[in-house]
């Protein structure tokens, strides 16, 4: 049965998730393409002058690729499921619904987190062919809270569409909305470093926070 659950959000995200994969892997291209313009038509001094000292982010383009991301493929794996009243019977398949909600929570964050590493090994092969390594784990410290709200986006997306009742929703779109919002507010390199243990608590649940809308839409909005 997992494996079925696995299948089924596999097909219904394929097209969606190759296209994501599609356009943050050009926007990894074009990051690379302009340190290198700028390295070949400016002293290579002055490009690390901007990058070390005046805290130049040329990935700051990307930052809401993440959350954009994570937004399409909930919705490419629950809205053709609502629209369809095929979530209310797949609820009722002889799995329990917890189980069939974590596989399939779990197959959706797979998705996101292989564009989001994608997209962390682009950057890191780009800022280490023109700076030292230390220069590279700052972008992706940078980046960090890019990423999560991608799986942000995506666990605050699924709450919304399984969640039946408005006012619940909205609050639930505000505190997520939020949270997305702070995620890429942040200007320089590392800037949200010190939080990022943080991140380890706030996205497991996060991600818990999901059943609790699904037990309500199981159950006809009680």
């Amino acid at each position: 049965m997992i494996r079925s659950i696995l299948l089924k959000e596999g097909l219904k995200l394929r097209w969606v998730f190759l296209a994501a994969l599609v356009v943050n892997v050009a926007f990894c291209v074009k990051v690379f393409l302009d340190i290198r313009q700028q390295m070949n038509t400016e002293h290579a001094q002055m490009v690390w002058y901007q990058a070390v000292h005046l805290q130049t982010v040329f990935q700051y383009q990307m930052r809401h690729l993440p959350l954009l991301t994570g937004l399409a493929l909930a919705a490419a794996q629950f809205v053709p499921e609502l629209l369809g009243r095929r979530m209310r019977i797949a609820l009722h398949l002889p799995v329990a619904r917890e189980t069939m909600l974590a596989w399939s929570l779990l197959a959706g964050l797979g998705h996101v987190l292989v564009v989001i590493g994608t997209v962390a090994g682009l950057t890191h092969l780009t800022m280490t062919r023109y700076f030292p390594a230390e220069v590279s784990l700052s972008a992706l410290a940078t980046m960090a809270p890019w990423y999560a709200a991608g799986l942000m986006g995506y666990l605050g997306a699924a709450i919304l569409l399984l969640e039946p009742g408005w006012p619940r929703r909205l609050f639930l779109g505000l505190v997520y909305g939020t949270a997305a919002f702070v995620l890429m507010t942040g200007l320089g390199y590392g800037w949200f470093t010190p939080a990022l243990p943080w991140l380890v608590i706030l996205l497991p649940l996060a991600l818990l926070g999901v059943f609790e809308p699904c037990r309500r839409f199981h159950q006809g909005g009680a």
